[in-house]
């Protein structure tokens, strides 16, 4: 993981997908900072929505479940 400052002064983090054992899937680090601020716990449940606009992928988590 890196974090980085943009031209907005605003923290910017990169994560690196990594091979999910025994299948297709990727999985993608929540860092922990962010982890904190927004009180996620494991077992908490998100909708994923996906938009792509010519080079970028958006990928956007939606919580719609709190185990807290």
């Amino acid at each position: 993981m890196h974090i980085m400052l943009n031209t907005h002064g605003m923290v910017e983090f990169t994560v690196k997908a990594r091979e999910h054992q025994g299948t297709k899937s990727l999985d993608l680090t929540i860092p922990a900072k962010i982890v904190e601020e927004a009180n996620i716990s494991p077992g908490d449940i998100f909708k994923i929505q996906v938009s792509k606009d010519e080079d970028t992928l958006n990928i956007q988590y939606i919580r719609v479940y709190s185990k807290k």
